[in-house]
């Protein structure tokens, strides 16, 4: 059986020994380390999870199958809570009835195949180059500015080339990461990442990596905090691992683009929040569903503005 056909029901059947060997051959095959295999549990599920390593980034293995994605909004039964918050949403910006509405916001219901693949387990922003931190830009940084633990360095210019560099340093004052900031287009995001030997999620990956197979509104179920915007809230289901193990859907500042690029994943630009819609809009923006066909047609636009083109890498396994 090619890696590609793995199923979920197959993967979890598998005896431990037999998972594992499963992955060390992924692993062979595929150019990436086998990290650990584990059971692993969120939100009242239980999933086997294989993570992987290649040149710094970590993979988990997410296997395949039929799949159901997307949202049908008649299903939808809010908490009162929710109810009030987005009525009150409705009433200001014109709105219509909440299932309408989500419906609009979310793509259509709907089964599809997918093989088994590799997905990052965080986006990678093609914006940012990784430097080492014996790079000279980082150590002259390092000796001009003001140098505190736990903080993050930034100098315009790059250091003497182009971009923005940042560094971040540690609570013992030494470089945790440092990063190159330079705009880059969609097209060169795709190009930059080709070379590595990856390729961005399409938007039905992105869902299913991003849902599990989780038939509720979010990845967690259907409820969601009502006091308080994504971003106010450092805990809870949002910010944990998913059912793969990604971090994923966690701000919707923090917005991912696709393998479609007028199809944006994961958040809408802060756009709700920043925009002070009510919390429930907040929230909405991270459902597995969520698609804003006017934030991704803008980011398309001229009138498109990023400093951040974040993408979740993907590793083929056929």
């Amino acid at each position: 059986m090619s890696h590609s056909d793995l199923t979920v029901a197959r993967w979890n059947e598998l005896s431990d020994g037999s998972a594992t060997r499963v992955a060390r051959a992924i692993a062979g095959d595929h150019d990436v380390d086998l990290v650990e295999v584990r059971w692993h549990q969120y939100a009242g599920r239980r999933q086997r999870v294989a993570l992987f390593d290649r040149a710094g980034l970590r993979f988990s293995l997410v296997p395949g199958g039929r799949v159901h994605l997307g949202y049908d909004g008649a299903r939808f039964v809010p908490t009162p809570q929710q109810a009030a918050s987005y009525a009150e949403s409705a009433d200001e910006y014109g709105l219509p009835a909440l299932a309408a509405f989500v419906d609009a916001m979310t793509s259509p219901a709907r089964v599809v195949s997918l093989p088994a693949m590799l997905v990052a387990v965080e986006a990678m922003d093609a914006c940012a180059k990784i430097l080492p931190s014996d790079d000279p830009r980082v150590q002259q940084l390092l000796l001009t500015a003001n140098v505190r633990p736990g903080t993050t360095l930034s100098m315009s210019g790059g250091g003497g080339g182009g971009g923005k560099l940042s560094v971040e340093l540690d609570s013992a004052g030494q470089v945790r990461r440092a990063r190159l900031l330079e705009q880059i287009s969609y097209d060169g995001a795709i190009r930059e990442a080709a070379t590595l030997g990856l390729r961005p999620a399409s938007p039905d990956e992105w869902e299913y990596a991003c849902g599990a197979g989780a038939a509720t509104l979010f990845r967690w179920g259907d409820d969601s905090p009502s006091d308080g915007y994504p971003y106010d809230h450092r805990t809870g289901s949002h910010r944990e691992p998913n059912l793969w193990a990604l971090a994923i859907g966690q701000d919707s500042y923090q917005h991912e683009w696709t393998s479609e690029p007028t199809i944006v994943c994961g958040g809408d630009g802060g756009g709700a929040t920043c925009g002070g819609m009510g919390f429930f809009l907040g929230w909405l923006t991270l459902a597995t569903a969520y698609r804003d066909a006017g934030f991704g047609a803008w980011l398309n636009s001229d009138d498109g503005y990023v400093n951040e083109l974040l993408l979740r890498p993907v590793i083929d396994l056929s």
